[in-house]
């Protein structure tokens, strides 16, 4: 097959609860004889065959191209084993092995392969070449208020790769950056993607006053802050003695990037979500957020607000900055020490503990992290950062 090369900074093990959909069962017999042809087909029944990994390629299209892999295992033309599709309309079917070399005889249950629910793959010579059978998928991807998502529940495997014109994608509400991974890999997989169709940011200048440092006004030092979002953005008030900003917000389930200059707001930042009328922050209007991608003069900061109302951002100490950059020294540090263990291949899995608000990173925490959790997603983040070292990781099935 081509080569899958992901860059990542850390690899982040999430547990989710399991909520999959089974697409077809193990030794299923279905009546095929009218849609296959073959004078030496045994029994007139074909087996459903369980698949071993699913490959999305997405855009901002609502179409999507699929792939069912199955590893392993051979079978001759004369007993044909079937691979159930994803339910929507198809076109555009090819069965090949790993390198794109074609398997025949292939066909597809039903009078047309649009709205067909099962591929037939009528042969698999070699246990040691994986089968692909792929197609396009319509109506997949949803788009609305300039963003597009897709829940991705399945018992197996799966690797979604991204567009090249994405560098930013949501999964399960966490930034990755795809600018050089180009995809993540999902094990056991229960997740959400969304990107923006149009990332232009929103600019928001602050102007701090030579003479009142609690005013923006039209003249004194200027600071740009860039918010990408899937709404508006409310008038920013700035408050530096509180080392605070906050801003309106007039949607529900509305999710922001924003990039902040360190010279204006230090990191790491705590970040809250209360109703229009409050005047008192309180822990527990503290929302679940996460930082990426620090550079020497900006940090990059998301988070979600579920209900309308003001978002606050409050920025940290100096100490609190300080002890942010000797973590993130500490872990690039680390980085350095992995071993390749090719000549091209460098891996590392990196479990991210879960630290308070006053450490790191937040996390955005998980719905259920008990030991029932059976969904694991491995998701490959990939960052270029000024502080944190990348590690390649290259995936190619010999």
């Amino acid at each position: 097959m081509n080569k899958i090369v992901f860059a990542t900074v850390f690899t982040i093990i999430i547990f989710f609860p399991m909520n999959s959909q089974v697409f077809g069962q193990s030794n299923e017999q279905i009546e095929i004889s009218e849609y296959y042809d073959y004078e030496e087909f045994e029994s007139g029944f074909g087996e459903v065959i369980q698949i071993n990994k699913i490959i999305f390629e997405i855009g901002k299209d609502t179409t999507v191209h699929v792939k069912h892999v199955i590893i392993g295992g051979a079978w001759d033309a004369g007993d044909p084993k079937l691979i159930k599709t994803l339910p929507g309309k198809h076109s555009n079917l090819q069965v090949t092995d790993e390198d794109g070399d074609f398997l025949r005889p292939m066909g597809f249950v039903g009078d047309t392969f649009e709205e067909s629910e099962y591929i037939i793959a009528g042969q698999k010579p070699h246990k040691a070449y994986d089968l692909v059978a792929e197609y396009d998928l319509e109506n997949f991807l949803e788009l609305e208020d300039g963003l597009w998502g897709k829940h991705f529940a399945f018992p197996h495997d799966v690797e979604i790769f991204i567009d090249d014109d994405i560098e930013i994608i949501f999964a399960n509400n966490r930034p990755v950056n795809v600018v050089d991974a180009k995809g993540i890999n999902c094990v056991g997989c229960d997740i959400k993607i969304e990107f923006f169709d149009n990332p232009e940011p929103i600019i928001k200048k602050v102007i701090i006053s030579e003479t009142k440092l609690e005013e923006i006004s039209s003249t004194g030092e200027e600071f740009i802050l860039e918010f990408l979002s899937n709404g508006k953005i409310g008038d920013l008030n700035y408050i530096k003695e509180l080392n605070y900003f906050s801003f309106d917000v007039n949607k529900e389930n509305q999710i922001f990037l924003v990039k902040i200059p360190l010279d204006l707001l230090l990191s790491p930042y705590h970040v809250y979500l209360t109703e229009n009328d409050q005047e008192i922050l309180v822990e527990s209007d503290q929302i679940l957020k996460s930082e990426y991608g620090q550079s020497k003069t900006h940090a990059n900061l998301s988070f979600r607000a579920e209900t309308e109302g003001i978002i606050h951002v409050v920025g940290s100490t100096q100490m609190e900055h300080e002890k942010l950059l000797a973590k993130l020294q500490e872990r690039a540090s680390k980085s350095t020490n992995v071993e390749s263990t090719n000549t091209n291949v460098k891996q590392a899995e990196v479990e991210m503990e879960n630290d308070s608000v006053d450490q790191f990173y937040d996390d955005w925490g998980n719905t259920n992290d008990n030991d029932e959790d059976n969904t694991v997603i491995l998701i490959i983040i990939g960052i270029i950062s000024a502080v944190i070292i990348g590690i390649i990781i290259k995936l190619k099935k010999n």
